[in-house]
């Protein structure tokens, strides 16, 4: 098999590889990326449209699905890294603008993470689960001192106030830091009344569902639970979404995932919780539960924070945030050979500054790795070119006699000591590699909006097609290097190819473009070196 059919096989695989990336990201993951099975959720009570409030000792409590259309008192927090408006009924975080990600390039518009529009819900709820409903949950009326608030020292809280006409007093307290994404939650309480209460708390991400990939671009967009004891992730799309277990666990935590960034609830890691899904009317939900208490009459407590977090899927930082929460960087099935791909050009732009420098270094090195490989591949082309004229008078001699023309071909690969078989292997081994590449860019944050050169975002589309060109050029100079086929329609496939890599390319991250120019100018100077070596 000579590389003029690489090529062809490159475009096969990597249509094959799109469509079984879509399937294969609603599967749970193990660490090792092994498939988990999974049955039903558990809780038939938790798919319920009425049961919206975790339940406290096996009594149900039905509340109504608050109306997104009301307008309720809002508080609105600024930090340095986020823009948040909390509901004053129950605690809601219901918009969320990270300030230092702008929506489009040189605009002053920041991109929403979680926003309260209907059809594209997507809020941050938590609440108390108490027998009665003697506590308030994320349907409740708090009060605020003040509309807004700004982070002017390291650390701010914000207060919402709750009380009931038996004297039970509730605070709830949102704690936010400079520099980080993450906001706390606790609850100060205070049982004025005469009887004993108990309670849980709880979080839950709710959210409309959204499809943000393509074909082209596959990019996860569902929910995650981590069982911190297993080292588990559980990973489904919305269509999948009945495929979530009910989970229980010490530590862990629930996140719903989009390109680039996530809305995750971090619970205290050394109390049980219980993680659940459920879904209604195209509104999907995560929810956690924490340990049952008992308040009695006369007591005050503090419920330890809940942390929310709510910003970018940055390599390694997302991972100091909490255990396992770089399972929501999607890499796909070949995350074995992208996660190194990611370490390592996050390692070299923490040295060169330049993420476009980045890219080109890498692409060096796995050439370098490869390079064993590759000499063995361009010394069979060579090969194979030296012996085109003689294949050729082959065929014509037996055209007609495809046993005796190919008996007498594989004479002449031994004799000359050609084997056709090992100029296209080598090559095939690193496909996964691009394959890696490719996931890994598309969900490294650092590059979006990530200018280089005449480019604007590395994560985007070439503006000008500038490099999908300069690709498709390099590609037809490659083929060149090589021995033509001798069928004439296969031939004509061949020469087709650049021009249909070309369209493909046109609509890829600029910043995988620039690895895949850089790899095949690579790959012409050391195919022409060797060519130049076995012909002088």
């Amino acid at each position: 098999m000579n590389n003029q059919k690489l090529f062809l096989i490159i475009a096969i695989f990597l249509t094959i590889f799109l469509l079984w990336d879509k399937w294969e990201i609603t599967h749970t993951t193990n660490q090792n990326g092994k498939r988990i099975s999974k049955t039903k959720i558990i809780s038939n009570e938790a798919i319920k449209q009425d049961l919206d409030i975790p339940s406290i000792n096996a009594d149900e409590i039905n509340l109504p699905v608050p109306k997104i259309t009301e307008q309720e008192a809002t508080t609105t927090v600024i930090t340095d890294l986020l823009t948040v408006e909390i509901s004053n009924k129950g605690g809601t975080i219901q918009n969320a603008f990270l300030n230092t990600y702008p929506v489009e390039i040189n605009t002053e518009g920041k991109f929403q993470l979680l926003n309260n529009l209907e059809g594209t819900l997507f809020q941050a709820q938590s609440g108390l689960a108490s027998r009665d409903n003697l506590l308030p949950t994320h349907l409740s009326d708090f009060n605020s001192a003040h509309s807004n608030y700004q982070l002017v020292a390291d650390k701010l809280v914000v207060p919402l106030t709750w009380q009931d006409q038996d004297g039970i007093q509730v605070t709830k307290n949102f704690h936010f830091k400079k520099g980080s994404y993450v906001i706390g939650i606790d609850y100060q309480i205070s049982n004025n009344s005469s009887r004993a209460i108990p309670i849980k708390s709880y979080v839950r991400l709710s959210r409309n569902s959204i499809k943000q990939s393509n074909l082209m671009m596959p990019t996860f967009t569902g929910g995650l639970i981590y069982d911190k004891n297993a080292n588990v992730v559980q990973k489904n799309e919305f269509d999948d979404w009945s495929e979530f277990n009910l989970q229980k666990s010490i530590g862990g935590w629930l996140a719903m995932a989009q390109q680039y960034f996530i809305a995750a609830w971090i619970p205290n890691q050394n109390e049980s919780q219980i993680f659940s899904a459920s879904a209604n009317n195209n509104l999907y939900k995560l929810t956690n539960t924490n340990r049952q208490i008992n308040l009695g009459a006369g007591e005050h407590i503090t419920l330890s924070a809940n942390h929310l977090y709510l910003g970018p899927k940055e390599y390694g930082k997302i991972e100091e945030v909490a255990t396992g929460l770089n399972y929501t960087l999607d890499y796909g099935w070949l995350d074995i050979l992208a996660d190194p791909l990611s370490w390592a050009i996050h390692k070299i732009n923490n040295f060169v500054g330049s993420w476009g420098w980045s890219i080109i270094i890498i692409t060096i090195l796995i050439k370098l790795a490869f390079y064993p490989l590759s000499k063995k591949s361009y010394h069979s082309m060579a090969g194979m070119r030296r012996l085109a004229p003689r294949l050729a008078k082959l065929k014509e001699t037996y055209g007609d006699d495809r046993q005796k023309m190919g008996q007498k071909t594989m004479e002449l690969y031994k004799k000359e000591k050609v084997n056709p078989a090992s100029g296209c292997l080598p090559i095939i081994i690193q496909i996964p590699v691009f394959i890696a590449f490719y996931w890994m860019l598309l969900d490294t944050v650092e590059l979006r909006q990530t200018p280089f050169w005449w480019l604007s975002d590395l994560s985007a589309k070439d503006p000008y097609y500038i490099l999908p060109v300069i690709m498709g050029v390099s590609m037809f100079v490659q083929q060149k290097l090589n021995p033509p086929p001798p069928d004439p329609m296969q031939a004509k496939i061949m020469m087709s190819l650049p021009f249909v890599f070309t369209i493909f390319f046109l609509w890829f991250p600029s910043g995988l473009v620039l690895y895949w120019v850089f790899n095949n100018i690579l790959s012409i100077i050391q195919q022409w070196t060797i060519n130049k070596h076995i012909n002088g």
